[in-house]
């Protein structure tokens, strides 16, 4: 049977008199259909009217749940009669138990469409213009980078984290910002062309897209990047690290050629790390989604599963060099659940040095995010609004979702709603798109605006055993609760753990749930709650990894690490009571007082000021002169003067006019925080 009408569709049904017309504008998806088609949008043609004489005839679908093409080519009868196959539907098809589209659905659909990896075709993803460093341009950017710091963090994964949104390049944002907060220079690499598999052979001629610090530098390939490492001198950045996010796009033999140019030139200690965001080092099919379609559970590369599967020819070759470079680095495999550590520690076979659990946020119960708005107060018998959250794709279950809608946006009981950037947002009738970007400069965004729509419950509908889900989390910190299915990984086990939501046995349970009024009875317990949502505390990242303790925590010191940059050399102070007293060479006239930051909007929690702080000055002199605040010897790096103290962003140049002595009296301590991996000892 065809999906009931939505409450649009059933208000434009009244308005046409032809009583096959108003049959058709009952279900035919006015907002889908628009948006499908945009010469239809821009004519003003009606899409009742349009598809009815034209459209079907032009291959068009009317709604999200009729295939014009399916429904012809399963049905020549249909065909031949020329007839509008939607309408023929709802009239006649039915009752004789005809299809709306082909059976299987969006699975089959998959399935079809799968190919293997090898066959996708690259995407330059590089900046058109973008320069080509040598190793020697390189080499000089590298060592300015590392003065002053307390080490080197080289990160690579499979796109240009600064300018992609999801959740892992967040999630790397978040690790350069808070490894820079505590004084650690990270280049990070990325493929100039992206491929969802590995590169053959060594890698050396491999164009990689170049940011370090969090800005975009420029390209170079990866014997330079190799180059540039080992000209690095000992002294500079003593403790390293490498971090691999995602291997694909890169070589394998290549990141292990990274990894021994990273150690060949260091003077301290050097550890790497392999992060399972994803299961790409069980398979090109990183979700473990056979087909694209249905979970595997990772068998054995030999197995019938693989050999039916688009990922399975190459799946032998691909873990044997994976192999190669587990045995050639020796990883730290860090898993951001349980879930997802259980599963790898099964199928993978791959040496390692250690395996742990590092999980990417916590929820801090009884602590109030002063960042996110209060929610808006809901009788129990108001509308239960409900939210799919990011791109609408069928690993994150988005055809679950969409079905759920179609079935479901003539009940009353519920307003359904997708939250995405505004470029992913769906349009179907009996949804309510609303745009939302979550970024590095914004990161708790997407918190904030379901708190400000009220969202009760967030369908997070994944089909395989999801690694951590932020969506999940960040619901959660909104004062939602969470439906899911049981083979949703750490969704299901973080629903059940904190007690916020419900977990289904599977997607045939979904219709069920919300027709039968489970959904719409947790909704109203959770109106009736009256708790305070809890604060998401983004704790999880490699530079809060503490070796001493397995639980993810955010270690902090009050110690500002001070320190001057003066002509590319290193100049610490000498401390007299309350003073900071640093000697400086008369020939430079421009220096850089370092410190330890705070990382906004992480840290503090709740603060209004979402500049980083590092020291707040309350008296700064040169050769016993002093500089007050809002000088214009205080050139960079300096915010929120005032009468006491003007902030640092813990990067704050200086003009000294050639002076020896600088003074620098403190106000009040700030919380910094620490990369435990990255402190001596």
């Amino acid at each position: 049977m065809p999906p009931p009408p939505s409450a649009e569709g059933a208000a434009r049904a009244a308005t046409w008199d032809d009583p096959d017309l108003a049959l058709l504008a009952a279900h035919v998806d006015v907002a889908h259909y628009l948006a499908s088609y945009p010469d239809i949008a821009a004519s003003g043609l009606d899409p009742v009217a349009h598809y009815h004489a034209h459209g079907w005839r032009e291959g068009r679908d009317p709604t999200t749940w009729f295939v014009t093409a399916d429904y012809l080519a399963a049905y020549p009868d249909i065909r031949d009669a020329d007839i509008d196959p939607l309408l023929h539907f709802l009239r006649h098809g039915a009752g004789e138990g005809r299809q709306p589209r082909r059976p299987g659905g969006d699975a089959r659909r998959s399935i079809a469409c799968a190919t293997p990896p090898a066959e996708h075709p690259t995407g330059d993803d590089a900046p058109a213009g973008a320069a080509l460093l040598d190793a020697a341009a390189l080499a000089i950017r590298l060592d300015a980078a590392c003065a002053a710091t307390t080490g080197l963090v080289l990160a690579a994964s499979h796109d240009r984290y600064i300018d992609v949104t999801g959740g892992v390049q967040i999630f790397i944002a978040d690790e350069q910002a808070r490894f820079a907060a505590g004084g650690a220079a990270y280049l990070h690499l990325a493929p100039a062309v992206a491929r969802p598999t590995l590169v053959e052979g060594d890698g050396a001629t491999l164009l990689l897209q170049l940011v370090l610090d969090g800005r975009f530098v420029g390209l170079a390939t990866l014997e330079t990047v190799v180059a540039a490492l080992r000209a690095l001198p000992a002294a500079r950045a003593p403790r390293r690290l490498l971090v691999v996010h995602a291997p694909f796009g890169h070589s394998a033999a290549g990141l292990a050629a990274l990894a021994h140019a990273l150690a060949g030139s260091a003077a301290g200690a050097v550890e790497s790390f392999f992060w399972l965001h994803d299961y790409g080092s069980l398979c090109e099919g990183y979700n473990l989604l056979r087909n694209d379609a249905v979970f595997c559970g990772a068998p054995a590369a030999e197995s019938d599963s693989c050999r039916v599967c688009v990922y399975g020819a190459r799946r032998g070759p691909y873990r044997e060099a994976l192999r190669a470079l587990f045995e050639a680095v020796g990883f730290h495999v860090l898993a951001p659940s349980q879930a997802a550590l259980d599963l790898w520690t099964q199928a993978a076979g791959l040496p390692h040095r250690s395996a742990r659990v590092h999980a990417n946020a916590r929820l801090l119960d009884g602590v109030a995010d002063q960042t996110v708005p209060p929610r808006p107060v809901l009788t129990a018998d108001a509308p239960v609004r409900v939210a799919f959250v990011g791109y609408p794709m069928a690993h994150k279950g988005w055809p679950a979702y969409r079905a759920l809608v179609e079935q479901m946006r003539g009940d009353g009981r519920y307003l359904f709603h997708h939250f995405a950037n505004a470029d992913s947002l769906v349009a179907m009738d009996g949804l309510r798109g609303i745009a939302c970007r979550v970024n590095r400069h914004d990161r708790l965004a997407m918190v904030r605006t379901l708190a400000e729509h009220g969202i009760d419950l967030v369908l997070v509908l994944s089909p395989w055993p999801e690694t951590f889900s932020y969506v999940t989390f960040e619901a959660f910190a909104a004062g939602a609760e969470v439906v899911t299915l049981a083979a949703s990984g750490n969704v299901a086990d973080a629903v059940r753990r904190h007690g916020r939501g419900l977990v289904l046995a599977d997607g045939a349970c979904l219709l069920a749930c919300f027709a039968g009024g489970a959904a719409q009875a947790r909704a109203v317990a959770r109106r009736a709650d009256p708790r305070p949502p809890p604060a998401l505390d983004l704790c999880g990242t490699t530079a809060t990894l503490d070796p001493l303790r397995p639980e993810a925590t955010c270690p902090t010191t009050t110690d500002p690490a001070l320190r001057v940059l003066a002509g590319g050399q290193v100049i610490h102070a000498r401390r007299l009571r309350t003073a900071w007293r640093f000697t400086l060479p008369h020939e430079v006239g421009e220096i850089r007082l370092l410190s330890r930051h705070t990382v906004p909007p992480l840290f503090p929690a709740g603060t209004a000021d979402p500049r980083r702080r590092g020291v707040a000055v309350a008296r700064l002199t040169l050769d016993g002169e002093v500089v007050p605040p809002g000088d214009a010897r205080r050139l960079g790096g300096w915010h929120g003067a005032d009468d006491a103290w003007e902030w640092t962003s813990g990067d704050a140049t200086i003009v000294t006019g050639g002076a020896e002595m600088l003074e620098i009296e403190l106000g009040p301590a700030c919380v910094y925080p620490l990369c435990p991996l990255l402190e001596p000892g």
